[in-house]
């Protein structure tokens, strides 16, 4: 019962996100194509943002993949990592072409091309189409799912990108004046730029095995302190296994008078860990401060 409760769990997410990956790619197609096309680089920047979103639905495709594989005794955490390598070479290719795109339209901007504004403009009001329908499709997923929600807000983000350039669209029909596209280009190229730089940061962060940013150790360390029956706390190490697997080590000195009740203190604090920091995998080594020789590792 309980299987198949877990698969069911696992497979709704993976069906939506599977859908939401093959019209994203097919988007990044159509913009590619209708970008060369068109001879617009908004449109072919708008296209590197899709490519972005493809990849970051691929990874929590991935995530939902390795997650339901167990561990072996060489890979004790399983192939999670995987995901993270992905991501770091997404965004070094990612980065590589913004870059070129910025360089193409500030090149645009001093010679100005002639861009096909109504197969832009179609392009474009396709790529938002289609980026609120998987937004849509997400959207109730992403309410209890961190991976969900953060596939989600990515396509959130290339709705909006494809709004500016539907604008760019409109108001280079109106006008007539070419060098609106390449500012739009530039524009949007600069936003992929800097997810992308922020997706591998991200990426390098976790492969250091720093500590997550949406974390402050200070703070986890003194919610621990806090816990009935712990007298300190000292060796704390946070770092993440994958995106949506975080991991804390420590040792706490419980007090004399609570050792026989140490379980229910590791209990506590490992569903306090859980609820507040989404920390979902801890480990925590007792001592007690009954006894003469205390840890010596350096205290935080």
């Amino acid at each position: 019962m309980h299987t198949h409760a877990h698969t069911e769990h696992l497979q709704r997410p993976r069906s939506q996100l599977t859908l939401a990956l093959g019209i994203t790619a097919f988007t990044f197609l159509v913009e590619l194509a209708g970008g060369w096309w068109a001879n617009s680089v908004a449109l072919l920047s708008d296209a590197g943002h899709v490519f972005m979103d493809a990849s970051a639905l691929s990874f929590s495709l991935l995530a939902l993949h390795l997650s339901g594989r167990p561990a072996t005794d060489r890979r004790t955490f399983g192939l999670h990592r995987l995901e993270v390598f992905a991501a770091f070479l997404n965004g070094a290719l990612v980065m590589v072409v913004a870059g070129w795109i910025v360089v193409e339209s500030i090149g645009r901007l001093r010679v100005p091309e002639p861009v096909k504004t109504g197969p832009m403009l179609g392009m474009a009001l396709w790529g938002l189409a289609a980026n609120l329908f998987v937004a849509w499709r997400l959207h109730s997923f992403a309410k209890n799912d961190l991976n969900m929600r953060g596939a989600f807000l990515h396509v959130l983000g290339d709705a909006l990108a494809s709004v500016g350039v539907v604008a760019g669209g409109i108001a280079l029909r109106l006008t007539g004046l070419w060098a609106i596209d390449p500012l739009v280009g530039i524009i949007v190229a600069l936003i992929v730029l800097f997810n992308a730089v922020r997706l591998l940061k991200d990426s390098l962060d976790i492969l250091l095995e720093g500590v997550p940013r949406h974390l402050v150790l200070d703070e986890v360390v003194d919610t621990i302190r806090k816990v009935p029956g712990v007298a300190s706390v000292d060796d704390t190490h946070i770092w993440n296994i994958c995106s949506h697997i975080c991991s804390l080590s420590a040792h706490i000195t419980v007090h004399a008078e609570k050792m026989p009740e140490q379980q229910k203190v590791v209990e506590h604090i490992g569903r306090i860990l859980h609820e507040r920091f989404h920390i979902n995998h801890s480990t925590i080594q007792t001592s007690s401060t009954a006894w003469k020789h205390g840890p010596t590792h350096p205290t935080r």
